[in-house]
């Protein structure tokens, strides 16, 4: 079989990397910018200092809410549109980068953009994008995949191409130091479901393995410290670590947790879905990896423990029918099939009974 793995993304990466935008966006051909970022930096001045930095050159600012919808990601690229935007930059977390994708998709495709859920259905490549991620976690900076959430249907759209990630990735450590706790540890979680996901895919190679473990590792060893310290060096490591993962786990694929966490109706963070999931699946796939990853596996609790991870739902987190959810998301998932141990429905509905089972 032929192995294919691929990072069309430029990366750069240092402390203080952030601070030359403009260079990039001429690199790219641009010159009149649609800045998407996301509506917490705005509330915390953050945001304000990329406007600062960027001055004349923004024409359009838009703001993205958690799980950004179709309609303000369609208003918000209507509207860069109608100010002559040919470049877009996303700066914050996976909310802000995809509504930034899909600002970046609508400028050289027509709306709606749910016509292009599903793989490659847009006719045009995305307008120019520069990605500036704020977390260490959804890894969206060197993906070529987003989702809107759609208020009439109540659920989500996905969408994904070759063209659709980024053009350049900016990983800056200094953009995470204020970072809240339970927002940096939710990151670091899906992170880390990133790097395991990628180790027990079928679609895995030597080159996602590597890169993988890599990335468990760092996060596992830099994690803790990190929440405590606040060191802008373990920061950088994190941000490097989580879009390491998503580097592997974009070439392998996603598989059983992200089949399980894919449920529009489970409306709790993906992160700390991602968290509580790990370690069950991780037990449940342990007959199929290396011994490496199985001691990364046995590595979980420790790491839980130091970082305050919860391993659990609260019982007033869950819905009454969230086992069913979890269910019915990972049998219909196709991250199910990529899944390197197979599972039956009475495993998966299993393994949803423990995800779902509260402490």
């Amino acid at each position: 079989m032929t192995a294919l793995y691929t990072n069309p993304t430029r990366v750069y990466a240092g402390l203080g990397s952030s601070e030359s935008l403009l260079d990039h966006v001429a690199t790219l051909g641009g010159s009149r910018i649609a800045l998407i970022g996301d509506a917490g930096l705005k509330r915390v001045g953050v945001l304000d200092r990329f406007e600062q930095q960027l001055g004349s050159a923004v024409v359009f600012i838009g703001l993205a809410e958690v799980d950004p919808t179709i309609i303000a990601s369609e208003a918000a690229a209507a509207e860069a549109i109608a100010a002559g935007a040919d470049i877009v930059i996303g700066v914050g977390g996976g909310s802000a980068l995809s509504q930034a994708k899909a600002v970046a998709l609508l400028l050289t495709n027509d709306a709606p953009v749910e016509q292009y859920e599903g793989i490659g259905l847009a006719p045009q490549r995305p307008a120019p994008f520069i990605a500036v991620p704020t977390t260490a976690g959804s890894g969206s900076e060197v993906s070529n995949a987003f989702v809107l959430y759609n208020t009439e249907s109540s659920h989500n759209v996905g969408m994904r191409g070759w063209g659709y990630e980024p053009d350049i990735a900016v990983l800056d450590g200094n953009l995470l130091v204020g970072l809240p706790e339970v927002p940096m540890r939710d990151a670091a979680a899906d992170a880390l479901s990133h790097g395991f996901e990628a180790l027990w895919a079928k679609g895995a190679t030597r080159f996602t393995d590597t890169v993988a473990l890599a990335a468990v590792r760092t996060i596992r060893e830099t994690l803790p410290r990190a929440l405590k310290e606040r060191r802008p060096e373990d920061l950088q490591s994190l941000l490097e670590a989580s879009t390491m993962a998503n580097f592997a786990c974009g070439n392998a694929g996603l598989s059983l947790i992200h089949a399980l966490s894919g449920s529009s109706k489970i409306r709790i963070s993906h992160g700390r879905q991602n968290s509580v999931l790990l370690p069950i699946v991780a037990e449940f796939n342990r007959s199929v990896v290396s011994r490496e990853v199985s001691l990364e596996i046995d590595l979980l609790p420790e790491l839980y423990a130091a970082a305050g991870i919860p391993s659990a739902f609260e019982a007033d987190e869950l819905i009454d029918t969230a086992e069913d959810e979890f269910f019915e998301a990972g049998a219909t998932s196709p991250f199910r099939r990529n899944n390197r141990r197979d599972s039956s429905d009475e495993q998966l509905r299993e393994l949803a009974r423990l995800a779902t089972t509260p402490r």
